[in-house]
């Protein structure tokens, strides 16, 4: 039979390494709406909105790369056509942006044109804390019709 002593030692022990030993999670993310937008003949911008959910700051920076929609998401090509606005920024919490898509070539669209809107959250630098910070990837398909 287990002593009740060694049953005290075991759960002293326990509970010191949860309080010495713990990681501090803390949910920092940020949504991103509509998840997918189709630009009508004529038209050369869209709108998406950023927003930060939790407690403190959230850095989020958007780029826009080309994409064929017949190729998996993660096959991306740099391009100039389309410029987001702003590039990049500091949203505090609870706070929302709105991004514009703009397409800047002068040409019409010929044929459907689509891209990829990568909206990163750039994880704040934990300062010597055991916290785990992940870096938050949106990836929103743009389409431009003819």
């Amino acid at each position: 039979m287990v002593s009740f002593r060694l049953i005290i030692l075991t759960l002293v022990l326990a509970f010191f390494n949860v309080l010495v030993f713990s990681v501090q999670a803390v949910a920092e993310s940020v949504s991103v709406s509509p998840t997918n937008l189709s630009v009508p003949s004529g038209a050369q911008q869209a709108v998406l909105t950023v927003k930060a959910i939790g407690a403190s700051q959230s850095v989020v920076q958007i780029r826009v790369f080309r994409w064929n929609s017949s190729r998996p998401p993660s096959e991306l090509f740099d391009q100039t056509s389309v410029v987001s606005s702003p590039p990049i920024s500091r949203l505090k919490a609870g706070q929302e942006l709105t991004v514009r898509l703009v397409r800047v070539v002068g040409v019409p669209v010929q044929e459907k044109e689509c891209y990829r809107v990568i909206v990163d959250r750039i994880p704040n630098s934990p300062g010597g804390s055991k916290a785990i910070t992940l870096r938050i990837r949106h990836s929103v398909p743009l389409c431009f019709l003819d």
